[in-house]
């Protein structure tokens, strides 16, 4: 009786030790280096922006992003550099789109960039986002944003979008070297992303339909 009763205690605090350790592991630890998020990860097939209607086949005369790369972290005001590869063979691609959704706050109107005439049939390169903003002095820790980029020809034709998270932390370190194909070169930067932030925990608008 008495060793099954030992068999017992015993067995109970493995079940709590097991417990207490799945517990912690999904706990996030602040200052985790960031990492890349590729196209093939978080790529939208849908097309467009509007996502409560959304195309089930792709327009095949829109342009098409083929490699798409940014990190998923960052200090609050850190320079956010989305790398970006497209090609349209029909050499009518004329801005780049960016929208963002933020989990407490909601949708931010459409950012557009113009390409040049250079960059009408393909591209390589970059776009800068700084996320500091001047409606937001201060931003509260592990708030996420949904960065969605797209790229637009002269007819109206929107591309496959890559869309990618970015959480705002203390403590991360800076963005590690770039992968292939966005490793070699001097690569162009095609303009800046003038969307600004509010702080959603600061009573600031939007529509809020984002959680």
């Amino acid at each position: 009786m008495k060793g099954n009763r030992i068999l017992l205690l015993i067995g109970v605090a493995v079940a709590l030790f097991l417990a207490n350790t799945s517990t912690h592991a999904q706990t996030p630890v602040k200052g985790m280096s960031p990492e890349y998020i590729g196209l093939g990860e978080f790529e939208n097939p849908t097309q467009g922006f509007n996502m409560a209607t959304p195309q089930t086949k792709r327009n095949l005369n829109a342009p098409v992003i083929k490699s798409a790369y940014a990190v998923d972290r960052g200090i609050y005001g850190t320079i956010l550099k989305v790398y970006v590869e497209a090609e349209d063979p029909k050499g009518e691609m004329t801005k780049i789109a960016t929208t963002v959704d933020q989990v407490g706050y909601g949708h931010y109107p459409t950012d557009f960039i113009i390409l040049k005439s250079e960059y009408r049939k393909y591209f390589k390169g970059y776009i800068q986002w700084n996320t500091f903003s001047s409606r937001a002095p201060n931003m509260h820790e592990w708030v996420k944003n949904y960065v969605t980029v797209a790229v637009i020809d002269k007819a109206g034709n929107v591309s496959n979008e890559f869309m990618f998270p970015v959480t705002f932390e203390t403590g991360v370190g800076p963005s590690p070297k770039p992968p292939a194909p966005f490793d070699q070169g001097d690569l162009p930067k095609f303009g800046s992303i003038s969307i600004e932030l509010f702080d959603p925990f600061d009573g600031g608008g939007g529509d809020g339909n984002f959680q």
